[in-house]
């Protein structure tokens, strides 16, 4: 187990693809920082413009806010796109039959890619969230404050997209195949969530939002400036949840998958 971790981070930190998706993540935060600065400059000097700004709720933001905003920059797709290119390079080259021959068992294998593979995921989250927070005090000038329940509300959005790489973990480790495996990550949870907005349609109440307890509206309500206590902790639960089913989900599938 080991020598199989060892070599899954030897693996990581040579792999381009880690490096070309950091980048194109930072890159598509600076892009987002820069279109919310210009518009906010242009609605200063246009009626035009100011409409538009306030129709879109915008407000100048701040480093505190914008690294809560993380989220929101294409992160979890590009963590799809990543995630499943790194977990299946083994199974589309034929090196996993190399590993497998060399005495290491199934369980073996799939918890030291699942380590890494969550290593990689968080270094790519934090890296994004400090960089978010310095370009809030680059681009705006603005520290900010902290909202209510600020600390336990990031908390909470980290164990979500920690979740989510559990989802194209799993996803990678079951299919087994780069393209496949980058299509289902990314269509799957958009489908739960298109599924439970149409299950709010025939629900029809003002207080139940099953697209609430999804991964994308948990994110989108703990990224908000202030978050009660109530909506931090259903954040904390969700994400568990969806993480402990999806590593059980891939577990159990890889296990019964052929070598």
């Amino acid at each position: 187990m080991t020598d199989l971790l060892r070599l899954e981070f030897r693996r990581l930190f040579r792999a381009k693809s880690f490096y070309i998706c950091l980048v194109i993540a930072l890159a598509m935060i600076v892009i987002s920082a820069a279109a919310t600065k210009m518009l906010l400059n242009m609605a200063a000097t246009s009626e035009e413009y100011a409409g538009v700004a306030e129709a879109a709720a915008l407000q100048l933001p701040t480093s505190f806010s914008m690294l809560k905003s993380v989220p929101s920059s294409s992160l979890t797709t590009i963590l799809a796109i990543f995630i499943s290119i790194f977990v299946t390079e083994d199974y589309s080259s034929d090196i996993i039959k190399n590993v497998y021959s060399k005495g290491n068992s199934r369980d073996e294998v799939f918890f030291s890619k699942c380590i890494s593979t969550f290593a990689a995921g968080l270094m790519m989250i934090l890296v994004c969230a400090l960089f978010s927070f310095a370009m809030g005090k680059a681009l705006f000038g603005k520290v900010g404050t902290m909202g209510k329940n600020y600390v336990g509300s990031l908390s909470a959005e980290l164990v979500v997209l920690l979740a989510y790489v559990a989802i194209y973990f799993a996803v990678a480790i079951s299919v087994k195949k780069t393209g496949a495996s980058i299509a289902a990550s990314i269509i799957g949870p958009l489908l739960v969530g298109l599924l439970l907005t149409l299950g709010n349609a025939a629900l029809k109440s003002d207080k139940i939002s099953l697209s609430d307890y999804w991964l994308e509206g948990r994110l989108t309500i703990l990224s908000q400036a202030d978050v009660a206590w109530k909506e931090v902790w259903i954040g904390f639960i969700v994400g568990a949840v969806v993480l402990v089913a999806a590593g059980a989900i891939g577990f159990f599938v890889n296990r019964t998958s052929e070598k």
